[in-house]
C-alpha cells in the first residue's frame, strides 16, 4: 500500500463536459463503494451503471488508513457473524503510551497525556482479519484498479440536487449526471455539503449528516529496510508534555518480500481544524521524527521510507443511528433512493430484518460498520 505525498502535485487532467444518464450511479473509491459498482454492473448490466472516482483510484484509497480499526468486542462478533472465515486472531497486549521514557499501559496507575478526538479508539484490543477472504478484489488490486480506472469518471464533484425522485450530480468542468440512484461512499457530512438546496432537506436529516463530522487526520508511514522494533501492541507517542496537542498512534508490522525484510509502521494524529495548514503539518511530523530518534535507538541508524497523506475525512464514532431513522418517518423523504455506503454510513433498521444475530448499532465502528453496512446493501441489490 502507497500513501501520496502530501507534497506531490497531481496532474491537471483536463476533461470535456458530458451528459451522462444511468439508473445507478456510485459516487466513491474505497473497496465498498467499488464492490457495490461491480455487483449493480453484474445485475443490471454496464450501461445501467455508473462509477465517479472524482480521481485515480490508489490501492491505498481501498482500505482505512493508518492503525488498524478492526477493534472492540461487539465488532469483532459483528464480523465473525457476517465473515467467520476472515477473523485471524485477536492481538495480545494492551495499548501501550509513552511517559516518563518508558512504554506503560492504559488502566494502570500512570495516566497518560489527554486524548483527543477518536484516539480512546485505538486503546481498545484489535483483532486481525484477512480483508482478501471478504474481497477477494483485493488479491488482484493492480488488474481491479487498472479496470475501474479505465471505466471511472475522474472528475470533481461539484453539487448534488433532486431531479424528479432521482438526482442531478453536477461536476466542476461542467460533467452532469442524473440517476435514479445514487450509491455515495463519502461520509453523510460530505453529502450534505454538496447539496445544493439545503432548504429541500428536514431538520433531522441535517442533524443527522452534521453530526459525522469529524477532524482531520495525519497519516505517516515508514517503510525501514529492516525492522527497528519487536513491539506489537498499539503505540501512542505524545506530541507534547506540556500542551493537549493529542499522540501519534501507530502500529508497527512486517513486510516480507523476495529482496529484503522490511519493517513498517503506520501512524494517526488528529489535527484542530484550524491547524491543517503545510506549516502545521511539517511541525508535528518533525516532533514525531524527534520522538522516534529518542524512543528507538536504530531509528536513525536504518532507512527507511516515508508516505504522508492528510485526510479531511476519517472515520467517526458518534453516528447516531436513531437520528438518521427518525429522519424516514419524519423527514422529506430526502432518503428515497440515496444509498450512504462506508465506514461512516447509518445502520437502517429495515435491512437488518434477516439478521440472526444481535448487535448495538451504537456500537458498531468504522471497519466493522461499513462491512455491515455493506452486507445489508449487497442483499438488497
Amino acid at each position: 500500500m502507497a500513501f501520496k505525498d502530501l507534497h506531490k502535485l497531481k496532474k491537471v487532467v483536463v476533461v470535456e463536459k458530458e451528459f451522462i444518464q444511468a439508473k445507478h450511479l456510485v459516487v466513491g473509491k474505497d473497496i465498498f463503494a467499488l464492490t457495490t459498482y461491480r455487483a449493480l454492473q453484474e445485475k443490471y448490466g454496464q450501461d445501467q451503471v455508473r462509477l465517479l472516482s472524482e480521481d485515480t483510484i490508489l490501492k491505498s484509497d481501498l482500505l482505512p488508513k493508518g492503525p488498524s480499526t478492526v477493534r472492540g468486542e461487539n465488532n469483532q462478533k459483528i464480523i465473525k457473524a457476517l465473515y467467520p472465515e476472515a477473523i485471524s486472531e485477536i492481538t495480545s497486549g494492551q495499548a501501550l503510551f509513552y511517559k516518563d521514557m518508558t512504554w506503560k499501559s492504559f488502566g494502570g496507575r500512570s495516566k497518560p497525556e489527554a486524548l483527543k478526538f477518536n484516539e480512546e479508539f485505538f486503546a481498545t484490543t484489535r483483532f486481525n482479519i484477512n480483508a482478501e477472504m471478504i474481497f477477494p478484489e483485493l488479491k488482484i488490486a493492480e488488474e481491479f484498479l487498472s479496470k475501474l480506472n479505465s471505466e471511472a469518471y475522474q472528475v470533481r464533484l461539484k453539487s448534488i440536487s433532486r431531479y424528479n425522485d432521482g438526482f442531478k450530480v453536477e461536476c466542476l468542468n461542467g460533467t452532469e449526471f442524473e440517476c435514479e440512484k445514487l450509491y455515495f461512499g463519502q461520509s453523510p457530512y460530505q453529502y450534505l455539503e454538496f447539496y445544493s438546496q439545503k432548504n429541500e432537506l428536514s431538520d433531522v436529516f441535517i442533524e443527522f449528516c452534521e453530526s459525522t463530522k469529524t477532524p482531520s487526520a495525519l497519516f505517516v508511514k515508514f517503510i525501514f529496510e529492516k525492522p527497528i522494533s519487536e513491539m506489537q501492541e498499539t503505540l501512542f507517542i505524545p506530541l507534547s508534555y506540556t500542551h493537549d496537542w493529542g499522540h501519534f498512534v501507530g502500529e508497527f508490522n512486517l513486510l516480507l518480500n523476495s529482496k529484503s525484510e522490511e519493517q513498517e509502521i503506520e501512524f494517526i494524529h488528529f489535527l484542530d481544524e484550524d491547524q491543517a495548514s503545510e506549516e502545521d503539518v511539517s511541525k508535528v511530523i518533525r516532533l514525531l521524527k524527534k520522538n522516534m530518534e529518542k524512543i528507538f535507538e536504530k531509528y536513525s541508524k536504518i532507512k527507511a521510507r516515508e508516505y504522508i497523506v492528510l485526510e479531511q475525512e476519517i472515520g467517526c464514532l458518534k453516528i447516531d443511528n436513531d437520528l438518521f431513522m427518525r429522519s424516514l418517518t419524519e423527514g422529506k423523504n430526502e432518503s428515497k433512493n440515496l444509498f450512504l455506503l462506508g465506514i461512516n454510513a447509518p445502520i437502517i433498521d429495515t435491512q437488518c430484518e434477516d439478521l440472526s444475530f444481535e448487535y448495538s448499532k451504537s456500537e458498531v465502528d468504522i471497519m466493522a460498520r461499513a462491512l455491515l453496512v455493506h452486507s445489508m446493501l449487497l442483499k438488497k441489490i
